[in-house]
């Protein structure tokens, strides 16, 4: 009977067979965001300076601004979604969470040095 039991717990244990590289504590979908957000990262550390990892170019001034906005867009969404749960919230919540992402988008596209 107690061996159906633990059966059974294990049978409703979200978490089971989320070990991340076979430690159970670690989640992997938690631990595959924070992998994808240590790449975006360094991606952001080189994209203004190839020259750190000796690449003998630079990018052109739109395209490195440009591109550090969209990463930047895309790791806010990352831990907004995944680190703080959004992913299971009422839509009427999402909303309000992407209130301040509306009004950055507004800062960021007034301010941008745009030349005509």
């Amino acid at each position: 009977m107690a061996t159906h039991k633990a059966a059974d717990a294990a049978h409703h244990d979200p978490n089971a067979g989320w070990g991340w590289l076979g430690v159970k504590g670690l989640y992997n979908q938690y631990m595959w965001v924070w992998l994808a957000l240590l790449i975006f990262t360094a991606i952001e550390v080189v994209i203004p300076e190839p020259a750190m990892i000796g690449l003998d170019f630079h990018f052109p001034r739109l395209f490195v601004v440009s591109s550090l906005i969209v990463i930047a867009l895309v790791k806010t969404w990352l831990v907004a979604w995944y680190y703080m749960h959004l992913i299971a919230e009422r839509p009427s919540i999402i909303l309000v969470a992407c209130c301040p992402f509306v009004f950055s988008l507004f800062l960021t596209i007034g301010l941008f040095p745009w030349r005509f």
